[in-house]
């Protein structure tokens, strides 16, 4: 640890200019003493070589004050704070009904601004649900952004509709919050109660693996309800209908009060249709919860700033040297002066805590935990109007800020491709910011090429997802109709099959000996009818095993992309298929009892069985559809790609990844043309396409739930 330290050493060769300086003013010196002299001037006009040297001093401090030094180090301890709290916000189309003003969904919205109002040190996420879940907006100090995002929850922003909070609350464990966090992560759910796939035991079993607190907030009127008003086609206002009856949602107090119960750290807030301070109720129940974590091991070194002391007696120097008398105590005078103008503007520049904390994230960063170096950065940002930070090192705040989101994306890529995206585009949010502040920082000029293309990179594998996607449901769409085929013929078949050919086994036992039944007379056709009825039977019974087959292999094809090679979760055809191995082994069971005139009636059974069989697949098709969709749409957790991994020829790439963006930038890049598109423009973009995506799937799904509300 050295005592005297340059954040930019490589400014210290400026000083080579004062050479050239010193000859130009001796010269300008010389021959002024030379006209004076040969105008007869006195001596005392004579220009004396003490303001020179001043001037020269002057700018020797400059200069070293450009390569700003520090001093006096001082080593820091790590540390992290802060409860981290996830919206969990119900977009169902029953939240659209106005028995709360303006409507259920506004309320609740209007609640979340409210909290995020209140909210100081803590992390916020949001996640929307309906009958599928999305995450909005991963956790993150920037409760702007967290407001911007819930601007964006809406019906349609789902991929299905309907109410299952089960997927919510598995989205939010499996894919925002962490393993090291427990016991300070929180989950508030706003929402009307009304679940259409209700499982509290199994949500409340989440909440006490993964610790986590919960508050339920119940939006509506739980006695007489309201209807949803919607917009057909056409534009106009109606009301939502289903079987032909006007749809009328209530407040599920019941159902909200169970969950509450059934979790063990869990409150409940029937809210109704009246007003509510989401943030009081935050705070009340937190009031006794940690709220920080523990410090750590690591240290860092901060050094205190001198280059506003130098700057401000090389000013000193210069005045002084424009109205210095050649006396020999002037030097002494002059050097008092700035020594006590130093010290006060030492005293006030130096912020030894803003530099703790931003060295704090830097190591963050160069550790790898990327996620807590961003919210380092966070803090210190929402803290800007209370330091005296300039605007190139705001830049660099910013720029750092892009390199994390950055880094967070390629660790989110595999399981979460769209929040990966979403992060690509708040890396390059940052980046622009950066360089609008810092026209002369060249390094996120130099990122905006790599991370646009990134971006494009993902929005093209996204697609390509989507049109997989779209191919594996004609794939299943095929699928149901061999199926239904296949239940067609073999109902067909049973039907020509003639029924009981001789009495049933009950009815002979209950025959006496005295008084035999009649026996029934083999058909003179029954030969070749059982060979016909057999040859039919293996036909339907081979076009069952080749149904097995491509079940096999489009079982195969969901596997989502490196997860071949270990252990995956059951698919949603591992069910279908072992349905499927019974209907086969009726089948051939039905094949060898049809070559026999004698056992066609049992033969009939087997036949009657495999039709049931092959009903019980289709049933279960239609139930797993929809969330078939939402996991091959949006989570699998679904769509993968990997993230652009630097190389050894793209020196800026390498650079910024290895988190050296201090409050230096790189003398020896050159300068970029600065974009003339601000982040709005691009966020505002964004917004349009994104909500127009989520409209357009959403309504292609909606016609595969039952209770699209």
């Amino acid at each position: 640890m050295t005592p005297i330290t340059f954040h930019n050493p490589a400014l210290t060769l400026l000083l080579l200019l004062l050479v050239p300086l010193a000859v130009l003013l001796r010269r300008a010196r010389c021959r002024r003493n030379v006209v004076l002299s040969e105008m007869g001037a006195d001596e005392s006009l004579r220009r004396s070589v003490w303001p020179d040297r001043l001037r020269i001093f002057a700018v020797t401090l400059l200069i070293v004050a450009v390569a700003r030094p520090g001093y006096s180090p001082q080593r820091h301890s790590i540390s992290k704070r802060g409860r981290d709290v996830v919206f969990v916000l119900d977009v169902s189309r029953s939240m659209l009904a106005e028995d709360a003003y303006p409507s259920r969904l506004e309320a609740a919205k209007n609640g979340i601004r409210d909290a995020l109002d209140h909210f100081q040190t803590e992390r916020a996420g949001l996640v929307i649900y309906a009958g599928s879940a999305n995450i909005l907006c991963p956790l993150t100090y920037d409760h702007d952004f967290v407001r911007f995002m819930l601007d964006q929850a809406m019906p349609r922003a789902v991929d299905f509709g309907g109410t299952t909070l089960l997927s919510a609350v598995e989205k939010c464990t499996g894919s925002m919050l962490s393993d090291d966090r427990k016991g300070m992560q929180d989950l508030i759910v706003l929402t009307d109660g009304e679940d259409h796939d209700t499982n509290n035991r199994r949500v409340a079993q989440l909440l006490r693996d993964h610790e986590l607190g919960l508050i339920v907030i119940g939006i509506g009127d739980a006695s007489s309800g309201s209807r949803i008003p919607i917009e057909d086609e056409q534009g106009k206002r109606v009301y939502l209908e289903h079987d032909g009856r006007m749809v009328t949602t209530r407040l599920n107090d019941e159902g909200l009060r169970e969950l509450a119960s059934l979790a063990v750290d869990a409150a409940y807030r029937p809210i109704g249709t009246a007003g509510y301070d989401l943030g009081t109720i935050y705070t009340s129940y937190v009031i006794n919860k940690p709220v920080s974590g523990t410090s750590g091991s690591d240290t860092y070194i901060v050094y205190h700033e001198a280059a506003f002391g130098l700057i401000a007696l090389a000013l000193v120097l210069l005045l002084l040297a424009e109205r210095m008398i050649a006396k020999p105590h002037s030097l002494a005078i002059a050097t008092l002066i700035a020594y006590c103008a130093v010290s006060g503007t030492v005293a006030k520049a130096a912020d030894p805590q803003t530099a703790q904390r931003f060295a704090e994230a830097m190591q963050l960063h160069q550790q790898g935990r990327h996620t807590d170096a961003f919210a380092e950065y966070e803090l210190l940002e929402k803290e800007l109007p209370f330091r005296n930070w300039t605007l190139s090192e705001i830049a660099v705040l910013k720029f750092n800020q892009g390199l994390c989101r950055l880094a967070e994306a390629e660790a989110n890529a595999t399981l979460e491709p769209r929040t990966a995206l979403s992060m690509a585009h708040q890396a390059q949010a940052a980046f622009l910011a950066a360089r609008r502040m810092s026209p002369s920082f060249r390094r996120p000029a130099m990122r905006l090429d790599s991370t646009a293309r990134l971006i494009a990179d993902y929005q093209a594998r996204i697609q390509e997802e989507e049109a997989r996607n779209r191919q594996f449901q004609d794939q299943m769409q095929q699928l149901v109709e061999r199926l239904r085929e296949l239940q067609r013929k073999q109902s067909e078949l049973q039907n020509d099959v003639p029924s009981r050919p001789n009495p049933p086994a009950r009815r002979r036992r209950d025959q006496s000996a005295s008084n035999p039944a009649p026996t029934v007379r083999e058909p003179e056709t029954a030969g070749v009818d059982s060979k016909r009825f057999a040859d039919r039977q293996r036909a339907i019974r081979q076009e069952g095993v080749e149904i097995e087959k491509q079940m096999q292999t489009l079982d195969q094809a969901m596997l989502p992309p490196g997860t071949e090679n270990r252990e995956a979760p059951t698919s949603i055809l591992a069910e279908p298929l072992r349905f499927m191995k019974e209907v086969i082994a009726t089948q051939e069971l039905a094949t060898t009892m049809l070559a026999q005139w004698g056992s066609w009636h049992d033969a009939r059974n087997q036949q009657q069985l495999a039709v049931q069989k092959i009903q019980e697949i289709l049933d279960l098709l239609a139930s797993d559809d929809s969330e078939e969709s939402d996991e091959s749409e949006w989570d699998e957790e679904e769509e993968d790609w990997d993230m652009m991994e630097p190389s050894d020829s793209d020196p800026s790439m390498s650079e910024s990844m290895q988190g050296q963006g201090d409050f230096s930038s790189d003398a020896a890049m050159q300068p970029l043309p600065v974009p003339n598109y601000s982040v709005d423009d691009i966020l505002q973009q964004e917004r349009g396409n994104l909500q127009f995506r989520q409209q357009q799937r959403a309504q292609g799904n909606q016609k595969s739930v039952e209770k699209d509300w």
